[in-house]
C-alpha cells in the first residue's frame, strides 16, 4: 500500500482504481492525497457483497468508503446502504463478460470434442442450492466449483463433481458444451445477478435463472433466458428445454446476441466508470 503514496508522488495521477480485496485504509489514501502531485480521484469497486457474513473485509471498511471520492458495486442493493454510510458518490456497475475468454468454444478445439453435457452448474457450493440441484435430478447435471466436498451427497453424486473452480477457456469450454447451464444465485450474498448472468450466454449456451426484476432487465424471459421461481418450476423448465433443441438453440442464440447489442462486455463497464469518473475531475 506504501506503494501507492510513492506513485502519486511521483506521478501526476487522474485516477487510483481499487478493486476488491486490494482495498486501500483510510491513512494510506490521506497520506497519498498529500503527497500528490496532483491529486487523482480515488475510486473503489467490488464485485462483492460487504454487507454479506460470509465475506471478509478490512478493519474499518465502511469508515474508510467515505474518504473515497467514487464507490461502484454489483450489487444494486448496497447503493442506498453505502450511501446511507456516508457515501454519496455509490453507483451501481452490473457484471460483465470478457469476450476474449467467454465465448463459443468449437468442438474441434474443445477438450470435449463433440460430447455435450445435458445440465450444468459451476460455482462455489453453497447451501441454498441443495434444493434446486435435487429438483433437477443428477442424471444429467455436471457440477464444477470449489467447496462441493462439503455437500452431504458429494459421495453419492462425486461422479459428477469435479471439486475445484474452473476459469478462462476451461470455464468457456465446458459452458460451450453443455446444453443447459444454471445461473444460480448465492442467497446468503443476496445475489440478483452475477458474472455468470451474462458469462453464460456468451458462451452461446441457454441459461436457466432465478427469476427476479434484475435479471429480467437484461434478458427478456422465454426469448433470451429461462426463468423460475420455484425448485419444481426449475425441473419443469430443464426437462421441457432438453427435449426441446431448435427453441432452445433459439433462446441460447438470441441470449448471445442481447449480451453483445446491450454492450455488456467489461470494456463497457470501464467506460461507464470512466464517463462517471471525469464528471468529478
Amino acid at each position: 500500500a506504501q506503494d501507492v503514496v510513492d506513485i502519486c508522488r511521483r506521478l501526476p495521477l487522474d485516477l487510483v482504481f481499487v478493486m476488491a480485496e486490494n482495498f486501500l485504509n483510510g491513512e494510506i489514501i490521506e497520506n497519498a492525497r498529500a503527497a500528490a502531485r496532483k491529486k487523482p480521484l480515488f475510486l473503489y469497486h467490488s464485485h462483492d457483497n460487504n454487507f454479506s457474513n460470509g465475506i471478509m473485509k478490512p478493519a474499518g471498511f465502511f469508515e474508510t468508503l467515505r474518504k473515497y471520492d467514487l464507490v461502484f458495486t454489483t450489487k444494486s442493493q448496497n447503493v442506498k446502504r453505502y450511501i446511507e454510510f456516508g457515501q454519496p458518490n455509490s453507483f451501481f456497475i452490473a457484471s460483465a463478460f470478457e469476450p476474449a475468454v467467454h465465448r463459443p468454444i468449437p468442438s474441434e478445439v474443445s477438450l470435449y470434442g463433440p460430447r455435450m453435457f445435458n445440465l450444468s452448474f459451476v460455482g462455489t457450493y453453497d447451501y441454498s442450492r441443495d434444493k434446486y440441484l435435487d429438483a433437477v435430478g443428477w442424471e444429467d447435471l455436471h457440477i464444477w466449483g470449489n467447496g462441493w466436498t462439503r455437500f452431504a451427497k458429494y459421495r453419492k453424486h462425486r461422479n459428477r463433481i469435479t471439486p475445484r473452480a474452473i476459469y478462462n477457456d476451461e470455464f468457456s469450454d465446458v459452458i460451450s458444451h453443455s446444453r443447459i447451464t444454471l445461473g444460480l444465485l448465492r442467497e446468503e450474498a443476496e445475489d440478483r445477478h452475477t458474472q455468470r448472468t451474462f458469462e453464460i450466454p456468451a458462451c452461446g449456451t441457454l441459461q436457466v435463472a432465478p427469476r427476479n426484476e434484475e435479471i429480467l432487465s437484461f434478458f427478456t424471459e422465454e426469448k433470451e433466458i429461462v426463468c423460475f421461481s420455484s425448485p419444481d418450476e426449475l425441473r419443469d423448465k430443464v426437462s421441457f428445454y432438453l427435449k426441446h433443441d431448435s427453441l432452445r438453440n433459439k433462446i441460447a442464440k438470441a441470449g448471445f446476441e442481447r449480451c453483445w447489442r446491450d454492450h455488456h462486455t467489461y470494456l463497457d463497464r470501464v467506460k461507464e466508470i470512466l464517463r462517471l469518473a471525469a464528471s468529478s475531475l
